[in-house]
């Protein structure tokens, strides 16, 4: 609207002074407020054309990372126009219940490697954090574990009939005798991957690690390996153009924080392409409804918004 009004002042005062409504003419003052206006709230308005976007890229990620530019510009250092350094105040004083920090968008925002050494200590502060705390907290919630029984289990699926029945007899055998002695556990280990399942040396490596990891305690040497898996992530110092093919890329370096990605990056950033649909603005930018040009979007909603002061009285 504002910048409508900046490309169009002359005809608009023209306009007003043909219908004799001079006290609706704007000086030259207020004009220059309304262009400072328009640079300073462009700003908010590319952050949220960024984090509206549906299908184009992941945007909880850049939510943290737009909260820090604004930040930036609301600084009031060195600002002459009065109505600006309000503005900037009031956008201050409202910014945490406008556009809070929570630890899905910390999350978020470190699952980008390109992001990993930008300062957020005062945000992890504000949610009594750190980044490996809130990533494991993340992985707890969302029950990630890739060293459960369903790997073993999933495993067995892919063995033929035969393999299957007897590596199920095996390892039922070899829970049952789990308090016999260590010469007996390890002969049993060794005819379960040699004499019974009879099959290539790279399919036993992978039951052997399975196993191991199903019947070994996993409470702290588990978290230990998630641990470990975060805090070695969090040393990367990469650009990465494109997120999504870097955890495609990353599934055997870091298997749990891959998961958490898939979960996370795949949530949007606010729910404007749902409401899209129910808005006058996603009526009339769906092709299926007009072939109207985006650009011509803001001057048919203005038309709308505006109808009985434009139309004829």
């Amino acid at each position: 609207m504002l910048r409508s009004y900046a490309d169009n002042i002359s005809g608009i005062e023209v306009i007003l002074g043909r219908l004799k409504h001079f006290e609706l003419i704007l000086s030259v003052a207020e004009n220059q407020i309304i262009r400072d206006l328009i640079e300073f709230l462009s700003l908010f308005e590319s952050a949220t054309t960024i984090l509206s976007a549906s299908k184009s890229y992941p945007t909880i990620s850049l939510c943290l990372l737009l909260r820090i530019e604004i930040e930036s510009l609301l600084c009031t250092d060195g600002i002459k126009s009065l109505v600006i350094q309000e503005l900037k105040f009031l956008l201050s004083e409202n910014l945490d219940n406008r556009f809070p920090v929570t630890p899905l968008n910390i999350s978020a925002f470190l699952l980008d490697p390109s992001q990993l050494k930008i300062d957020i200590s005062r945000y992890l502060a504000q949610c009594q954090t750190t980044k490996e705390l809130i990533l494991s907290d993340m992985i707890k919630k969302f029950k990630i574990n890739h060293v459960t029984e369903a790997s073993a289990t999933n495993y067995i699926s892919e063995l033929s009939p035969s393999q299957s029945c007897s590596l199920i007899i095996t390892t039922t055998a070899t829970s049952h005798r789990s308090s016999s002695t260590t010469t007996s556990s390890t002969s049993m280990k060794r005819k379960l991957s040699v004499e019974s399942l009879n099959s290539p040396v790279k399919n036993l490596k992978k039951l052997r690690v399975n196993l191991i990891q199903k019947h070994k305690p996993t409470s702290t040497s588990n978290f230990d390996h998630i641990l470990n898996e975060i805090q070695n992530y969090l040393q990367l110092d990469v650009n990465c153009d494109d997120v999504l093919q870097f955890w495609q890329s990353s599934v055997d370096a870091y298997p749990h924080l891959k998961s958490l990605a898939q979960i996370v990056l795949a949530i949007p950033a606010t729910s404007t392409p749902s409401e899209q649909v129910f808005s006058t603005t996603g009526l009339i930018l769906n092709a299926k409804r007009t072939m109207l040009l985006p650009e011509n979007v803001e001057k048919i909603q203005m038309i709308h918004d505006n109808y009985n002061l434009l139309k004829k009285s």
